[in-house]
């Protein structure tokens, strides 16, 4: 008799906290369907995480949720939970439709196109996705003044263009040329430089790059090459890259450890940060580089970023090893700004400015450089 007595309020427990769990389900469902269909957008994503700190969470919730964030531009905390829903379900078209475009607008590409693989449909917002297709192409031009005699002012350019091999695999490549006149004498620089990213999961980019540079100096010729291997974890907010890069400069090799974090303050492109630590060993010494760099947008379609670069720069490679200043000084301090514009649709102009103090290679000498660069863009 007494055992039946506890089985019987067992069963009673156990059917009362179904119907309340029931209860509490219909009431989260019903009330976050009404302030979705209202557009009551920060009321639904207070509600909604009230909810699922309660115990309340199921995917329509989140997609509720996720729309309200992405509807007031803020990606990261839309992401968080378009990607929850994946995690359960990663062939969500909801999830991933917008998980994409989230992506695809804070210029995290390789995560957005591997999204894209899964998608029913190949046309998002009125651009058809492909499965090889190129992405941009543009050229940067700039000259760089010092106040020496002994350096004069030297040139760059760079022509590039970008591509899709496939939904995971992304190639970069760019012709570049510098020139510098030395004393009596000029550098002649032209240079080759690819990039591949290979994105197997979700998260998780692995980057291959080599850069080619022949310079001419003194009627020596120098071949010179970096390579670097890495790979990317992009979080809902951040994203974090390690890379390492092994490079051979005139006679000098190089060993470069890397560090880049990214971070969405804003929840989108309207104010963000990147840090990026380095350990350069060169010439036996152990150079420790950052640079920092922040991001916003006053208005509709301008971006302004200020950046400052400390420690011994000699050999040191930036931007995935794109940019290698194999100058014939060492810079000791650089800061600058950089300006971009988004004329049309598919035209983005770019403006950059930089200071730097460097030093004779030689003689010890110091001097200051100042550089202007313009760049243009044509997204496809």
């Amino acid at each position: 008799m007494g055992n039946k007595l506890r089985l019987t309020a067992l069963l009673l427990i156990v059917f009362i906290t179904i119907g309340k769990a029931q209860t509490n389900y219909q009431k989260a469902d019903s009330t976050s369907l009404a302030l979705f269909n209202a557009a009551e957008w920060q009321k639904l994503i207070a509600f909604g995480k009230e909810a699922i700190n309660n115990g309340e969470d199921f995917p329509l919730l989140r997609l509720r949720l996720a729309y309200a964030s992405f509807v007031r531009e803020n990606y990261v905390d839309a992401l968080a939970q378009y990607n929850k829903v994946l995690d359960s379900d990663k062939h969500n078209q909801i999830a991933l439709y917008y998980a994409y475009l989230c992506n695809t607008y804070l210029n995290r590409f390789e995560p957005a196109r591997y999204l894209a693989a899964y998608l029913d449909t190949n046309v998002v917002e009125g651009k058809r996705l492909n499965h090889v297709q190129f992405t941009s192409i543009g050229a940067e031009s700039g000259i760089k003044f010092t106040n020496i005699y002994e350096r004069g002012n030297s040139a760059y350019s760079r022509a590039f263009v970008n591509m899709n091999l496939g939904y995971r695999l992304n190639l970069s490549s760019s012709f570049s040329y510098y020139n510098q006149p030395i004393h009596d004498d000029n550098i002649a620089q032209p240079g080759y430089y690819a990039k591949l990213s290979y994105t197997p999961l979700r998260r998780i980019s692995f980057l291959g790059a080599y850069h080619y540079m022949r310079s001419n100096l003194r009627q020596l010729v120098y071949q010179n090459n970096a390579t670097l291997l890495g790979v990317k974890y992009t979080g809902d907010g951040n994203d974090l890259q390690g890379d390492f890069i092994l490079s051979q400069i005139g006679d000098e090799k190089t060993r470069q450890y890397n560090l880049r974090f990214v971070k969405y303050i804003s929840g989108n492109l309207d104010f963000y940060s990147t840090t990026r630590f380095s350990l350069v060993d060169v010439l036996d010494e152990h150079n420790i580089v950052v640079q920092q760099v922040f991001g916003f947008k006053p208005i509709t379609k301008l971006w302004f970023e200020g950046m400052v670069t400390l420690g011994n720069q000699y050999n040191y490679a930036e931007a995935d090893a794109l940019y290698i200043y194999n100058g014939f000084d060492k810079t000791k301090f650089k800061a600058g700004a950089n300006c971009y514009f988004l004329l049309k649709q598919h035209l983005l102009l770019g403006l950059n400015y930089t200071f730097e103090r460097k030093s004779d290679n030689i003689f010890k000498f110091n001097y200051l450089q100042h550089s202007i660069n313009g760049g243009i863009t044509w997204n496809f």
